[in-house]
């Protein structure tokens, strides 16, 4: 359940006046080039094509959040690339994905590190639920360090909803339907709660989002 933004915190307050929303539209490249310092928030919704962020200031925090849901004939192409062309920076990126019936989810990541680029930190993680045996998805991480002083790490996981949760919610009384939507909700869920904790914490903005997708 979404938090409200009543009752924030003044040191939140202020932080978020130095955050910036930006929501990916449709279109074959995203181009996105940060120049100054602060933290930037790049949501994705269903989107096909490639997101290429520049990190070319200090101090500078880029975190790139992801939802996909994917039903009958959906079919979606996915590359991303965390260039980090200058150092003491970061970039955080979370993609879920929900594939139903016979969807497609092709998605390649790049890390990418400048060798002058030295105390960035990036991260890279993928997580994909496959609810149909006929959901086709490949999720590659990549990672191109030249500098030796970062932090890095990338993963992908891709699986099914967990039969042993599944089976203990319905001896709570709730039907299998159920049980599989409201763990899809905490999987998916989790984008949000990350988006929250990193200052987007504007309920009209957070509405929009979740009714995007649904």
């Amino acid at each position: 359940m979404l938090a409200e933004a009543k009752g924030r915190s003044p040191e939140r307050s202020r932080r978020n006046k130095h955050m910036k929303f930006i929501q990916i539209k449709q279109g074959k490249k995203s181009k996105h080039v940060v120049n100054t310092p602060g933290e930037y928030i790049f949501f994705i919704h269903n989107y096909s094509g490639e997101v290429d962020i520049e990190i070319k200031s200090q101090e500078a925090k880029v975190f790139i959040y992801g939802i996909y849901v994917g039903k009958k004939g959906d079919n979606f192409t996915l590359n991303t690339i965390q260039h980090h062309k200058i150092g003491n920076s970061i970039s955080d990126l979370l993609i879920k994905g929900v594939f139903f019936d016979d969807a497609k989810f092709i998605y390649d990541g790049l890390i990418k590190i400048d060798k002058k680029a030295q105390k960035s930190n990036a991260y890279q993680k993928n997580q994909n639920l496959m609810l149909s045996k006929d959901v086709f998805v490949s999720s590659k991480p990549n990672l191109e360090i030249l500098a030796n002083d970062v932090r890095c790490t990338h993963g992908s996981t891709t699986g099914q909803l967990d039969q042993t949760q599944v089976y203990y919610l319905k001896t709570r009384g709730l039907t299998e339907d159920t049980a599989q939507k409201l763990l899809i909700e905490g999987f998916v869920g989790d984008v949000f709660n990350k988006m929250e904790e990193n200052g987007v914490d504007d309920p009209v903005i957070l509405e929009r989002i979740r009714q995007s997708t649904t």
